[in-house]
């Protein structure tokens, strides 16, 4: 399980060093799902790409699980609606993207799960997502955006009720739908 991890981290940061060589943005992702790093491309024809590489901290701070899980995704994003109320710009988008990532999921959409409750089984994540969000830019190098993304995708893990061989569990992703409404904050500056 350890070398899936790594080959997994280490996938998402070649992604990450390899993006930000054309990124327009870079800035700091926060929410309660995790926090991380944060790439957009130039926006071009109402369309703009987007990369978010983050620690994905569910269950550690409530002591379930005893280590973060990592994810990426990546976005393209289209310009709905455009405001212009001096000093402040704003931005209305949406777009669809993709997500992988090594993640816990043990809730099975009702918490009630003892068995995968107590153990600390991660497992390979990969979703289709959907972004929604306001980007606000104040005309400096500095700009805002707050966002909402749900994951709809597939979690494979280990099969947590049998130890005494390797069975694999596929299951749907509960917590991109159960965390779609937890506000990400990206701060951004123009490089």
């Amino acid at each position: 399980m350890q070398r899936r991890l790594l080959f997994i981290t280490f996938l998402a940061l070649q992604a990450a060093t390899v993006f930000p060589a054309a990124a327009q943005e870079a800035g700091i992702f926060n929410s309660i799902k995790g926090f991380g790093a944060y790439f957009s491309l130039a926006e071009k024809n109402g369309v703009f790409h987007s990369a978010t590489a983050f620690v994905d901290i569910y269950g550690v701070a409530t002591s379930r699980c005893s280590f973060p899980g990592y994810k990426f995704n990546v976005s393209r994003q289209y310009i709905i609606r455009e405001f212009d109320k001096s000093p402040v710009h704003m931005r209305l988008y949406a777009g669809p993207g993709i997500s992988l990532g090594m993640v816990h999921d043990h809730d099975k959409g009702r918490g009630i799960d003892f068995t995968s409750l107590i153990s600390d089984n991660t497992g390979f994540m990969l979703a289709v997502s959907g972004d929604i969000g306001c980007r606000f830019d104040f005309g400096s190098r500095v700009a805002l955006d707050l966002s909402f993304m749900a994951e709809g995708g597939f979690h494979l893990r280990e099969y947590e009720k049998e130890k005494s061989y390797s069975a694999a569990s596929l299951s749907f992703y509960n917590n991109g739908i159960l965390q779609d409404i937890y506000p990400q904050l990206t701060i951004l500056f123009r490089l």
